[in-house]
């Protein structure tokens, strides 16, 4: 015997039509299904329907995150320290005309 195929329309109405109605015995007598046929189907809408959960962030994740930012910056402003430091030694004096130190200051700010 072949086994019967329900079309998803039917299957969407009748599990909508099944929590809408008290008796679910009667619901699947008037479709002519049986009544454990509505129940996997609710059971199957219903687990396709939930959202995966989510990864929550913890407070560490999101104080590593706030970390490595900070880092990042640091990095970025031993760098150019490094950069200045390296201008001033290989001058002969003449760098403290062209960068001045309070001009280079208000650069680092």
């Amino acid at each position: 015997m072949k086994k019967p195929y329900y079309n998803p329309e039917l299957k969407e109405q009748a599990v909508r039509l099944s929590y809408q109605r008290e008796n679910i015995k009667e619901l699947a007598d008037e479709l002519g299904i049986e009544v454990q046929r509505i129940y996997k189907w609710r059971k199957a809408a219903k687990t396709a329907t939930l959202p995966k959960p989510e990864k929550p962030i913890t407070d560490h994740t999101l104080a590593l995150e706030r970390i490595r930012n900070a880092l990042k910056e640091k990095e970025l402003e031993l760098e150019i320290l490094k950069k200045a430091v390296h201008i001033f030694s290989n001058s002969d004096g003449k760098s403290m005309d062209l960068y001045p130190i309070e001009r280079l200051c208000r650069f680092l700010k």
